[in-house]
């Protein structure tokens, strides 16, 4: 593969940072700065391919409405059973500690 040169300009400490651990690595500066671009543009490429697949779907109408998506999670949050969580796990009792005031803490803008 063809390389190509280029001049980067960066703070003294990533300097230092980066030839320590190129001595103790025993690989080049160049080296780690390659790997380091390769593994940024590789994350970078897949958020931006999900960000794309996102509104392309989006434009198509495959959307979930916000209600929808609070009834999903309200229903994975609900017991199973008649039995309260907290009630069978038996640590909280002593406590004033339920559903209700989870809830409230974790979501404040809701009102149940």
């Amino acid at each position: 593969m063809a390389t190509e040169a280029f001049t980067v300009r960066t703070e003294s400490d990533i300097v230092h940072q980066l030839d320590s651990m190129a001595g103790v690595l025993d690989r080049s500066r160049n080296y780690l700065v390659n790997q380091a671009l390769r593994e940024y543009l590789k994350t970078h490429a897949r958020k931006i391919e999900k960000i794309t697949q996102g509104i392309a779907a989006a434009d198509r109408g495959e959307v979930i409405e916000h209600e929808d998506v609070i009834k999903e999670m309200e229903a994975i949050t609900q017991p199973t059973s008649g039995d309260d969580f907290f009630d069978c796990a038996g640590i909280w009792e002593s406590r004033e500690i339920d559903q209700a005031t989870i809830r409230a803490k974790a979501w404040p803008d809701q009102r149940g």
